[in-house]
């Protein structure tokens, strides 16, 4: 399941850049980890929950990664001089 939602966000990325630029998505990505750190902290929410919680904090790693550096592909990053 981790790696459909992973994927989800990185076709949802990739449509926001191509449709409407870089920027936008970054916007959209911000929204999107603080959406998903608000409920992976709410212990109401599912995303809370000990076999959620890990999913969601790897997509909120990957958000933040795609906004400083518009990647999600971490190897890039490591080798970006």
């Amino acid at each position: 399941m981790a790696g459909a939602c992973k994927m989800n966000e990185r076709i949802r990325l990739e449509t926001l850049c191509v449709r409407d630029g870089t920027d936008v998505a970054k916007q959209w990505a911000q929204w999107a980890m603080q959406l998903y750190r608000q409920s992976s902290n709410d212990s109401t929410h599912f995303a809370s929950q000990p076999d959620w919680k890990p999913r969601f904090e790897q997509i909120i790693r990957e958000l933040a990664l795609f906004i400083e550096h518009e990647t999600l592909d971490t190897a890039e990053v490591i080798h970006d001089n």
